[in-house]
């Protein structure tokens, strides 16, 4: 009968219904996890500045590992921002291209995140205070990262293009929200300003060059 049908005034929402509330699902998770992370951001400048001579941690032979660690994420931050511009264009050959180094680029992050995490453990008591949960949770979300896009790969190896149209754009948040997240814990746990950080990269590479 005609009664099941929606008036032509209506609007039409088939296949994107979905895929906003699980854009919007995702965001409310974010904010959530950005209340949980800020308070031990917070804990962290507060101690440091409470008692520095205490609290301020000397990482020694591996200073440069927190910045290394972010431009690892940076890179991988750059890859997803072009796969997502392949998906958006319907270039899906570039698209599994770009999400394989993708997926390397997070791995490597990860495991730079481990090897802080495990290097702020060793350094002590006042590491673990001001550091250890921040690593934690950064290592954590680089893994739902790389959940993200093994589960891009598999719906893209099953050629489930509805599934993928819901998928990308939270995984795109997600990955985007780390990125973020990343730079500000870097500028704020190293107190350098975002200038700061970019002639440390500077001098990094002249002296590659060189």
């Amino acid at each position: 009968m005609s009664a099941h049908h929606a008036p032509d005034w209506v609007p039409h929402r088939s296949g994107t219904g979905s895929k906003d509330d699980g854009i919007l699902a995702t965001w409310l998770g974010l904010l959530s996890f950005t209340f949980f992370y800020g308070t031990f951001l917070a804990a962290n400048v507060y101690l440091r500045g409470w008692a520095p001579d205490k609290f301020t941690v000397d990482f020694g032979a591996n200073a440069d590992l927190p910045a290394l660690t972010t431009i690892c994420l940076l890179v991988a931050g750059f890859v997803v921002l072009l796969a997502g511009s392949f998906f958006r264009n319907n270039q899906y050959k570039k698209f599994q291209g770009t999400m394989i180094i993708a997926v390397l680029a997070f791995f490597g992050y990860a495991v730079l995140q481990m090897w802080l995490l495990v290097d702020a453990y060793y350094l002590g008591t006042a590491a673990w205070t001001t550091h250890l949960a921040l690593y934690s949770l950064q290592f954590a979300l680089a893994l739902v990262d790389i959940i993200f896009i093994l589960l891009i790969g598999k719906h893209f190896a099953e050629r489930n293009e509805k599934a993928l149209r819901r998928l990308v754009p939270a995984a795109m948040s997600v990955f985007m929200y780390t990125v973020l997240l990343g730079i500000l814990t870097l500028v704020v746990t190293d107190m350098i300003t975002v200038g700061q950080f970019a002639s440390w990269c500077g001098e990094k590479l002249s002296a590659i060059a060189k």
